[in-house]
């Protein structure tokens, strides 16, 4: 992502979390990926909760990812067998909910063309600027809609089992 829209989309992403999701802290203590940034809650079960805004290090668009544990330490991302993320602790794509594939959040003006186009042109950042905040704004209310409920899934399956 060109630096003026990544600053932008960082910026704002923060700004989501701190209004949506107010008990998850910036966690700079994992150890990610460049690009990666982490939000991190400890339940008062003893279950590790993170949401992390990834930035294309490449294309003008990002993600979200989000994982759960038991120590507070990210586990390994992966997407198969998302029917099961309440069995055991993992990182997954939080898009997989919804769309059931790897969506990306794009910061251009003609998203279906990107999609298809390997060489797009990019679009001047002043323009794409503006697209930023709603898409972050949507990503939150994807996350409220459809992570949250598994996230309580999760303190009901395995809450009670954990030592305080």
């Amino acid at each position: 992502m060109r630096s003026e829209l990544g600053k932008e989309c960082r910026k704002l992403f923060r700004k989501m979390m701190a209004v949506e999701f107010p008990d998850y802290k910036e966690d700079k203590t994992q150890i990610v990926p460049q690009g990666r940034y982490v939000w991190t809650f400890k339940h008062p079960t003893n279950i590790w909760f993170h949401i992390l805004l990834i930035v294309h290090p490449t294309r003008d668009d990002f993600t979200v990812e989000v994982g759960w544990d038991y120590d507070g330490k990210l586990t390994r991302f992966t997407n198969q067998e998302i029917d099961k993320i309440s069995d055991y602790p993992r990182s997954f794509r939080v898009n997989f909910l919804w769309s059931g594939k790897d969506y990306w959040w794009p910061l251009v003006l003609r998203p279906e063309e990107y999609e298809r186009v390997l060489l797009y042109k990019d679009d001047p950042v002043e323009e794409c600027l503006p697209l930023v905040a709603p898409a972050v704004w949507e990503a939150g209310e994807k996350l409220k809609e459809h992570l949250i409920p598994v996230f309580e899934e999760i303190v009901r399956k395995h809450g009670s089992t954990q030592p305080k």
